[in-house]
């Protein structure tokens, strides 16, 4: 049973709203003033209010308690109703976050419908809120590389703007994760982001998403998206007509504002590609490049960042894990894994993690993983230091190449941070260069 708090200074009002909307079978309540308003409020949640914006003998008038209300709870709907009903107080209630507004007299068939409505509209947004959560969980921004503090930062100044931002970076590294979390941090974050994959996209369908004419508004893209956040996604899979097609909504704002359509978008685009090399190559148009990347952000592969490794893989083993929390990567395991170069980044890592745990659900023997013992081909030698071949060396030979090996793959595992190598491995500094110098090994 719904309940409904109904808040007018008559307490006639009050009663005939609750009896029509009692044989409805809503739980009814009523308050005379604000403070009785917000106190039933706190007390009972109710699902709908009905204001009164006229209020006698009380502290805050019916708009000015609309905001309170809203303040406590964005989502409950609220229907304001009047006597001296005019256009500007129903625009004002409205602004204000009013579902709607009804003059008295009032029909009780309206009251009802709205009543009705109103409800039904706020539960949806929240079974979209919820199913929001679901598709596109928040997941955080993991590691603790200077990559991942300067990223992090730049999420949020992007999130309180609406430039246009391009994100660019190999496959797998994040591009759509960030803008993801620019979105979530958005005016917009109570909806799902709008997204366009181009890659997926055939001319016919293209055509619909670019169409300018007034009879098929709601196919246009622009339309589609507005309040909202527009990701495009593989703007590099864009022919060049399409790209004129996309200029002219940039360009050709006029067509909006003749139509009285306030256009309130925030577009992210996603690229594998660097795109001033595709414009040099004439592939890509350089005023819709100019468009497009007001702001941009350039992603880094993994291999670049190795500090992000532990605390990715940690991570997700914890949120895949399931009923496997006590498994974890052995200490050796952590080492190989943190020296591979990840080609397919975050994404590989995390479907790595996956077909681990899926692999290993039913050990008993140990609860720590090892990369040897999970039947995966890790594709990269330099993951691993060869041994083998050393059996037919002389122990002088051997040794030279047996510690290059080891300080090459040291050097890779710290991403070149000499200072961290030299930890590591426990060699002082000095002696770390000599060494490195002796072994004829290029740092860069």
């Amino acid at each position: 049973m719904y309940k409904v708090l109904i808040i007018d200074d008559e307490k006639d009002i009050c009663f005939l709203i609750s009896e029509i909307l009692k044989d409805e079978k809503y739980f009814t309540s009523s308050a005379l003033n604000s403070d009785e308003a917000l106190k039933s409020f706190n007390e009972s949640k109710p699902d709908l209010i009905i204001l009164d914006v006229w209020l006698s003998n009380s502290k805050l008038d019916g708009i000015e308690l609309l905001q309170e209300f809203k303040k406590l709870d964005s989502k409950i709907p609220i229907i304001i109703i009047s006597g001296h009903g005019t256009v500007d107080l129903a625009v004002k209630s409205i602004k204000n976050g009013a579902y709607d507004f009804i003059e008295k007299p009032f029909n009780s068939d309206k009251l009802i419908i709205l009543s009705n409505r109103a409800i039904q509209s706020s539960q949806l947004l929240s079974e979209n809120k919820d199913l929001k959560n679901i598709i596109v969980p928040i997941v955080p921004l993991v590691g603790k590389s200077n990559y991942i503090k300067k990223i992090s930062k730049q999420i949020t100044e992007q999130s309180k703007t609406k430039s246009r931002l391009l994100i660019s970076g190999e496959f797998g590294s994040g591009k759509k994760h960030i803008a993801n979390l620019i979105h979530q941090k958005s005016i917009f974050k109570e909806k799902l982001p709008f997204s366009i994959d181009f890659k997926k996209l055939a001319s016919e369908a293209l055509d619909k998403i670019f169409l300018d004419d007034k009879e098929y508004l709601n196919k246009n893209l622009f339309i589609r998206s507005n309040n909202n956040t527009l990701i495009l996604l593989n703007i590099d899979f864009l022919n060049l007509d399409y790209q004129k097609k996309l200029l002219y909504f940039f360009e050709k704002n006029n067509f909006f504002k003749h139509l009285n359509i306030q256009t309130n978008i925030k577009i992210i685009t996603l690229t594998e590609k660097n795109i001033t090399e595709e414009v040099e190559k004439g592939n890509f148009l350089k005023q819709l490049y100019d468009r497009l990347a007001v702001d941009e952000i350039t992603t880094i592969p993994l291999s670049k960042r190795r500090d992000d490794i532990l605390p990715i893989l940690d991570y997700y083993l914890s949120e895949i894990g399931g009923n496997n929390q006590n498994l974890k990567f052995s200490k050796t395991a952590l080492t190989k894994l943190q020296m591979y170069d990840w080609p397919g980044n975050v994404a590989q890592l995390i479907n790595y993690v996956e077909k681990s745990l899926i692999l290993n659900q039913d050990k008993t023997n140990s609860n720590e993983l090892e990369v040897d013992d999970l039947a995966l081909q890790m594709g990269d030698d330099s993951a691993n230091i060869p041994l083998t071949h050393s059996l037919d060396l002389s122990l002088k030979d051997a040794r030279y190449e047996f510690e290059k090996e080891y300080l090459l793959s040291q050097i890779k595992r710290f991403n070149g941070n000499i200072n961290k190598v030299s930890e590591f491995t426990g060699m002082e500094r000095t002696a770390l260069y000599r060494k490195i110098k002796s072994l004829d090994i290029k740092i860069d």
